[in-house]
């Protein structure tokens, strides 16, 4: 039984019914977890779209509020989406497409003879399957091999996830690999596919290539800092994730104008961010409230703020667009919410406070992490064997990470630029490692080269959950694996280049490490987390975040109130049990 596609739009409630109806035993669980994850909705009122539901429950969203593991949280998804397909008729139409006899079939049979033969020279068995998910796109738009190219992938990309587009891409580089085997040739196009066009100048649709340039003009200039005259340089560059940032501010901006009006090759960045574009902009995104795209007003509130800034900074005056849009509810309503902690943060937030076991292995995140590497290592030497490439950076990226986690709870938590910049040589050493005369390592950044212009000074203490010792860990055996890390002054060097490690290389390793132990998170998060922690065990204790944070009280108030407000009602309720006489 397959039910048909509704006019209106299908519903869990139906997806529900067919799951039940076609015996579907293993979906029937999943598909009702559905509802409370949904807000608590009924499943008659929630529509069971893929695409959305892809979006709202991507690859990597793993709740440990929600889920006690990824892999559960991944068998959950993939049975819903198996059930959303199998209601729709889409289940069906991949498998007509997957049992068709065309040119897509030939390369899969001779690819499959080329597999899982490693003894032979063989090729893995698991290069087949990106291979198939390209061929099922393909065959979606009527392609055979011979026509698929990095231009028709490029058009379609803006309705590819990441995961879709990876793994086609993944696909086209197996192929180019063997693309000169005598079985495989005649499938394919003369030209081997390449690389896709890089889309760093226009990571959002509808922004055209010279405003694109543009942009990234904008906010060099008004990021490089100020010029000293004496020598001649800009100092005081802008961070990087400020940069990205103000960056994003404008394209989006541009991005959403070009759906409500159309940009022309005269067009210049002065003429589009008017009054009355502004307009346009700020209607689209309030009336956005599900669709790609979608930004709070909170984002809203700071991205229109940024454009001021970068304006500001390229001598064009932005008083006019403030003064156009002071009143408008949606951006008030965001410059509200800047006032304390992001929803993302206090939902982390909320998850470690409610959770013993989450907040001890937040608090020993570094340990676990240690370990996993060690054991990797432990393995291979006790296989007489050394690391092979991939396993030495799965192991590098393990155990940096587990270093920056003893460095942010057993130390002092850092703001992740300071602590990737951390240098343990040369000149202007901030991280000082334990020496004859010192049994504990410390940190000590200057007020220079902190956000709040305030100095840092935290010791690492021996016997402290074992922070000094992951540490020292790391700097003997992990801190060897980067290269030239002999010479390198950081503590975290650089993969490809002189300078330290890249951002975006160890925010990708952080985020997957700690969410395959089980608590997703930011570097950011442990300020967030430890503060949290220590104002639910200390209430009123305003003192201590300071200290902790080195911000101001008002800021730590601003960020931390709803818990301080949280742990007083608990003790204000164990008063009021007391006046009944239960409690004692």
């Amino acid at each position: 039984m397959t039910l048909l596609k509704p006019i209106a739009p299908m519903t869990f409630q139906q997806v529900l019914d067919w799951t039940i109806a076609e015996h579907k035993t293993d979906y029937v669980t999943p598909v009702k977890r559905c509802g409370p994850l949904h807000a608590n909705q009924s499943l008659s009122q929630i529509p069971a779209d893929l695409s959305d539901f892809k979006r709202r429950f991507p690859l990597d969203g793993f709740d440990p509020k929600q889920f006690k593991t990824e892999k559960a949280y991944k068998a959950w998804r993939r049975k819903v989406i198996a059930a959303i397909k199998g209601c729709s008729g889409q289940l069906m139409e991949e498998q007509a497409r997957r049992a068709r006899q065309d040119e897509w079939s030939s390369l899969l049979i001779a690819l499959g003879e080329l597999v899982g033969k490693p003894g032979e020279g063989g090729y893995p068995t698991q290069m087949l399957i990106p291979v198939r998910k390209l061929a099922d796109l393909a065959r979606q738009h009527g392609k055979d091999p011979k026509q698929v190219s990095q231009d028709w992938l490029g058009e379609l990309r803006p309705n590819l996830n990441g995961n879709e587009w990876k793994s086609v891409q993944s696909a086209l580089r197996r192929l180019d690999r063997i693309r000169d085997l005598p079985s495989i040739k005649p499938f394919l196009p003369v030209t081997p596919f390449g690389k896709p066009v890089a889309l760093r100048l226009n990571m959002l649709p509808g922004v055209p290539a010279h405003i694109a340039k543009e942009i990234v003009s904008w906010v060099s200039v008004a990021t490089r800092g100020e010029m000293d005259p004496v020598e001649g340089t800009y100092e005081g560059a802008n961070s990087a994730d400020d940069i990205s940032f103000k960056t994003a501010a404008l394209r989006k901006f541009v991005s959403t104008l070009s759906e409500c009006t159309r940009i022309t090759e005269q067009d210049r960045l002065t003429d589009l961010l008017t009054p009355e574009n502004t307009t346009l902009v700020i209607r689209r995104w309030t009336a956005n409230t599900q669709d790609p795209g979608q930004i709070s007003g909170r984002t809203a509130h700071d991205y229109i703020k940024a454009i001021g800034t970068v304006m500001r900074r390229n001598d064009v005056s932005p008083d006019q667009i403030k003064q156009h849009v002071k009143n408008n509810r949606f951006l008030n309503e965001g410059k509200k919410q800047n006032k304390g902690m992001s929803p993302k943060a206090q939902k982390f937030c909320e998850t470690l406070l409610g959770s013993k076991s989450l907040s001890l292995a937040f608090l020993s995140m570094h340990v676990q992490l240690r370990n996993k590497a060690q054991g990797a290592i432990d393995e291979c030497t006790k296989n007489g064997r050394a690391l092979t490439q991939s396993e030495l950076e799965a192991v590098r990226s393990i155990g940096s990470v587990a270093a920056l986690c003893a460095l942010e709870t057993r130390g002092a938590p850092i703001r992740i630029e300071n602590a990737l910049n951390l240098r343990i040589r040369g000149k202007g050493i901030t991280f000082h490692l334990p020496s004859r005369m010192t049994d504990h390592a410390t940190i000590d950044l200057p007020m220079e080269l902190t956000k709040n212009d305030n100095e840092i000074w935290a010791p690492i203490k021996r016997g402290n959950l074992n922070g000094l010792e992951v540490i020292e860990w790391f700097k003997s055996t992990i801190h060897p694996l980067y290269p030239d890390a002999d010479t390198s002054p950081f503590l975290f060097p650089g993969i490809e280049t002189g300078g330290s490690l890249n951002y975006r290389t160890f925010l990708n390793w952080f985020k997957r490490e700690t969410r395959l132990e089980g608590l997703p998170m930011t570097p950011h998060n442990f300020r967030h987390g430890l503060a949290s922690l220590l104002i639910q065990a200390n209430p009123g204790r305003w003192d201590l975040i300071e200290r902790l944070l080195d911000d101001s009280v008002g800021t730590a108030r601003r960020n931390y109130g709803w818990v301080n407000k949280r742990t007083q009602r608990s003790e204000v309720q164990k008063y009021v049990l007391d006046l009944t006489g239960l409690g004692a």
